[in-house]
């Protein structure tokens, strides 16, 4: 029997509709899931009819009931307004919580093998009363993870980790202490031995300054937090290198040098990934009790229901999230 995998409908106002609809469209993804779609059934339908998509979407009320090469759905609250498409709002936030929490529960009881996140609007959210800055710290809240979480991007050409994430850029300095570089570098390592089954990992990690500040020139960090943390690591056997000046690593860079690459920062990382993914990276959120893979990208409410997003992100993550799960079991 094929793993059930459970796919949140993102924010309906986005084109979170819209990916999960086209990458399921007369799809291989059929042959290696069973996909169960969780949010309101009318928000799919009104989609299938105006994009024009020919693909039958089945309510069922329990994830066991989910059936091979069938899009199944299981329905969360809320009621969506077509009005509203292009923006956030906080019907928008809520359908979106409403679905999380559904398919965590799921995850959690093992009903479902996997959870593949569509894209949701930290706007959106907010209005609907979140606490939360993004599905990273929400997933990490529902799942009892407290901070022993890291968001990793991953895709054919590299795999980047972060040591901050949904901060501002002002703020950043503060938050890299030893600590957390050294957790960022563990919950990596052990992400790539447990859900890719890579041993004996390589590990590169990234300075905060330029030029790794130059010997001190432009900054303490290198010198008293991450060369401390980097060998702090490798005397746990964990073969980390750096910390490189960011600005040239990525131009040397290949797969086979390094399994994972840790990013001080947000844009440091994300950059340089989505340049190199070309549409097809994944957010996983490692060190959940749960499989949660995500497309790399948001909402895109400029182009909402217009019929011209990419699914490409949307399949990776599906295929990820069942790797991954396959992974775990073995």
């Amino acid at each position: 029997m094929l793993p059930v995998i459970a796919i949140t409908i993102g924010d309906v106002n986005g084109i979170g509709p819209e990916i999960i609809l086209k990458a399921f469209d007369r799809s291989e993804l059929f042959d290696i899931c069973r996909p169960v779609v969780y949010g309101p059934q009318h928000v799919l339908e009104h989609y299938r009819e105006r994009l024009g998509i020919d693909l039958e979407v089945h309510v069922i009320a329990d994830p066991n009931e989910a059936r091979e090469q069938v899009l199944s759905c299981i329905e969360t609250p809320g009621m969506f307004d077509a009005g509203d498409i292009g923006k956030p709002t906080e019907t928008s936030g809520t359908i979106s919580i409403k679905a999380i929490e559904a398919a965590v529960d799921a995850a959690r009881r093992g009903t479902v093998q996997a959870l593949v996140t569509a894209p949701i609007s930290k706007e959106a959210i907010a209005m609907a009363g979140s606490p939360y800055p993004g599905h990273t710290e929400m997933l990490a809240s529902l799942c009892g993870a407290g901070e022993e979480v890291l968001m990793i991007l991953s895709s054919n050409t590299m795999n980047v980790g972060l040591v901050t994430i949904h901060v501002p850029l002002s703020e950043v300095s503060s938050l890299i202490t030893r600590e957390r570089v050294e957790r960022t570098i563990r919950l990596g390592y052990r992400f790539l031995e447990d859900d890719y089954g890579i041993e004996d990992a390589k590990i590169a990690v990234l300075a905060l300054n330029p030029h790794a500040s130059d010997g001190g020139l432009m900054g303490r960090q290198e010198q008293q937090i991450l060369l401390p943390a980097i060998e702090g690591m490798r005397s746990h056997d964990i073969d980390v290198d750096g910390p490189f000046p960011a600005d040239g690593f990525f131009s040397a860079h290949t797969q086979q040098m390094y399994d994972l690459i840790i990013a001080m920062y947000h844009d440091q990382g994300l950059i340089p990934f989505k340049l190199q993914s070309m549409g097809r990276g994944v957010n996983i959120t490692a060190g959940l009790p749960i499989v949660r893979t995500s497309p790399d990208h948001g909402t895109a409410y400029n182009i909402a229901s217009l019929g011209i997003a990419q699914a490409e992100s949307m399949k990776e993550a599906v295929y990820f999230a069942r790797t991954i799960a396959m992974n775990r079991l073995q």
